[in-house]
């Protein structure tokens, strides 16, 4: 581990070789970020969600990463704190887990092209064509503009406004899934152009605040401070995927290709 120009990084500077899925903490536009970059041209590297057993009742960080075993996790979409059902869809391994009808979704083809789209909300898709996908946003990166219209995309709720610790996903032109979390509060503008200045041409905020989770090669970064009903993973060994891609669902899995 050393000191570049006042970067931390961790991984494949530090180590001398190229890792690929890796982790970077540095400041961007003035916000302290953990930065975690998957690079998607290496067929090895899968993305993927993990849920609950049990859809609607949240379970603790650890639990959900027993389950998958990841490289590095972040947290997923948001879930309803009366209900506590996330409130996107989700598709795992090709199957739809979880139907929310709502959100922004980001898609992940089995050959690890990257798809952002916005579906009409609360009619259900044909999400056949991704083996992940998560609903949450706003859309913060649209075709490399930073833009933010949250009440368009049905978001009411004022807090989304405020400033808060965010989560957010988006894919570079080089084909690189980027994973920002920063628990420095922050407006979604100010998430955008984050995600912007790292190089983000299409990119969501997922959820964040007591949410915030960053996992990564067996290390707790960020804890969240409440139960969680669903993470992003990431592998790099497609040996582990292999091994728990049987179970990352929940056990009521409504849907199967």
């Amino acid at each position: 581990m050393r000191l570049l120009s006042g970067l931390l990084l961790i991984g494949s500077v530090a180590l001398g070789w190229a890792q690929s899925v890796a982790i970077e903490s540095k400041s961007a536009l003035g916000v302290p970020i953990k930065v975690i970059t998957a690079n998607l041209n290496d067929k090895k590297v899968k993305v993927s969600g993990v849920m609950t057993r049990q859809t609607g009742r949240p379970e603790s960080v650890y639990s959900l990463l027993a389950k998958a075993q990841p490289t590095a996790a972040v947290c997923g979409t948001y879930f309803c704190k009366k209900t506590k059902m996330p409130i996107g869809d989700i598709v795992i391994g090709g199957n739809l887990a979880h139907y929310g009808g709502r959100g922004t979704s980001m898609g992940i083809t089995r050959d690890n092209k990257v798809v952002f789209m916005r579906a009409p909300q609360f009619r259900r898709q044909d999400w056949r064509d991704y083996d992940y996908l998560v609903a949450a946003g706003p859309r913060l990166i649209t075709d490399g503009k930073a833009y933010v219209d949250a009440r368009s995309e049905g978001f009411r709720d004022p807090r989304i406004y405020s400033p808060a610790p965010r989560t957010a996903v988006g894919v570079t032109k080089h084909n690189k899934l980027i994973v920002v979390v920063t628990r420095k509060p922050i407006t979604l503008t100010k998430m955008a152009q984050v995600m912007k200045a790292l190089g983000a041409v299409n990119a969501i905020a997922l959820d964040g605040g007591g949410s915030s989770t960053l996992y990564y090669r067996k290390k707790m970064v960020i804890a969240p401070s409440r139960p969680l009903t669903n993470l992003l993973v990431v592998y790099e060994a497609p040996e582990v995927y292999d091994r728990v891609k049987g179970r990352l669902g929940p056990d009521n899995q409504i849907a199967k290709r």
